[in-house]
């Protein structure tokens, strides 16, 4: 069985599990009209269509990638892991910081320019947010104390 078979079935399963799952998402039609399954199920189609693509035409001679890339994409979930771990902790600004600047440090970007960049993509994602959407955002425990 090919990697791409197996990547294949992986993603047609996690969309599946993620369509039933954003199933179960319910609030009143007044303080959400497009409702909370609308990104689940969008996320959960394209995982679908990934994966049954991957499955139905798998491409030939699919290598693994090297060592070095490998590290970097274990080193990258784990910033993520990290990052979910952070949030309630150091708040939306100080998370999505530091796990853009640890993103920009593993793949070996310029220290001063990738803080510089941290800082900036993390504050215009906060007023998207919180400005433009009017949706809130966590502060972090830390802060309110």
């Amino acid at each position: 069985m090919s990697v791409d078979r197996i990547t294949g079935g992986i993603l047609t399963v996690a969309g599946i599990a993620t369509a039933l799952e954003a199933t179960t998402f319910d609030v009143a039609f007044m303080t959400d009209p497009v409702g909370p399954k609308a990104l689940p199920m969008v996320v959960a189609m394209i995982l679908v269509l990934a994966g049954a693509s991957a499955l139905l035409r798998p491409r030939e001679h699919v290598g693994l990638p090297s060592r070095e890339a490998a590290a970097r994409m274990v080193g990258a979930v784990a910033a993520f892991v990290l990052y979910a771990a952070a949030l309630p902790w150091i708040g939306f600004f100080g998370a999505t910081s530091l796990v853009i600047l640890a993103l920009a440090l593993l793949y070996q970007g310029p220290p001063i320019p990738s803080a510089i960049a941290a800082l900036a993509v993390s504050g215009a994602l906060w007023l998207l947010f919180v400005a433009l959407l009017a949706l809130p955002l966590p502060v972090g425990d830390l802060w309110i104390r």
